[in-house]
């Protein structure tokens, strides 16, 4: 990280004394200067370019939304030096959202609040969105590049009730045809707690942030990483999504298809990028897909 955040600090002309380190991904390192100006540092050309479709989007979609959402200040994008891109904006208020701090008592809004918000972006005319914003849709093509990529080592790793289990699975995945028909809406991408801002009682939703994996595809994509926070809190954010879409029948079916293939996701990530989070990957897999 040292290096990658010398080189940042040098383009921007900022001293390292000005700024506090928020977090580190596999894609980004994340700071804050000491006026509130948030810094992320991309990784690879294809983060840089991620900054990039945010710059563009996230103006044009902020007037559809009631929530705060990052409004770029400044875009760098160079792929011939590192780092490649910088984006930055204004700190939006609040913390991100933790499961262990929803209660009876504020679960229930904090689940309407979000609904809200994703119906709202997914209400959100695609055909208005400039044609540089990605398309990633169900297809078979890609589900097969991922059991190809995860089955070696599932096949180590799972006995074998659990290798037939998955096998099962993935045969029925890539017969799936509900899974493949479905609306096309602008989706987040990446909407796990960890991108919900929440203020300090954890009773209203400030801001929602990180957009780098926004694209064009199924609903589903954004509802699927909700049951982290509970299947109470899942279940009153879906009833509030039927409510808007009562058109379409199927998202909880795909929703639960999604939450699979984000965990087999999660264990190539962890091949290519951190094998020490093999072991915690496989485990999930087999508490969503084979329990």
């Amino acid at each position: 990280m040292t290096d990658l955040l010398d080189a940042a600090l040098l383009l921007l002309n900022i001293d390292k004394k000005d700024i506090s380190v928020l977090g580190e991904g596999f894609e980004s390192i994340v700071i804050e200067q000491h006026d509130g100006t948030i810094y992320r540092i991309a990784k690879t050309v294809e983060t840089a370019r991620q900054y990039a479709k945010e710059v563009q989007l996230l103006p044009q979609i902020r007037a559809s939304l009631e929530v705060e959402i990052p409004l770029p200040i400044s875009i760098s994008y160079d792929p011939s030096i590192i780092p490649t891109g910088i984006m930055s904006y204004q700190k939006l208020k609040g913390t991100p959202l933790q499961p262990d701090r929803l209660s009876p008592d504020n679960l229930p809004a904090i689940a309407q609040q979000l609904a809200k918000f994703i119906n709202q972006l997914h209400q959100i005319p695609v055909h208005t969105l400039p044609s540089s914003c990605p398309q990633e849709v169900n297809n078979k093509a890609h589900m097969r590049e991922l059991r190809a990529n995860t089955q070696d080592l599932l096949s180590q790793a799972l006995m074998g009730r659990d290798q037939l289990k998955l096998a099962s699975w993935w045969e029925e995945a890539l017969e799936d045809e509900a899974f493949y028909t479905h609306p096309i809406v602008l989706c987040h991408g990446d909407l796990w707690y960890g991108n919900i801002l929440t203020d300090e009682c954890c009773e209203q939703v400030t801001g929602i942030i990180d957009f780098s994996a926004m694209h064009i595809g199924d609903p589903a994509t954004d509802l699927a990483t909700q049951s982290y926070m509970g299947d109470d809190f899942y279940r009153l954010l879906l009833r509030e999504y039927a409510i808007a879409f009562p058109e379409d029948t199927t998202i909880e079916h795909r929703v639960k298809r999604h939450q699979g293939l984000r965990e087999i996701s999660g264990l190539l990530h962890a091949l290519r990028y951190d094998p020490s989070e093999i072991e915690d990957a496989v485990s999930k897999i087999k508490a969503v897909i084979l329990n």
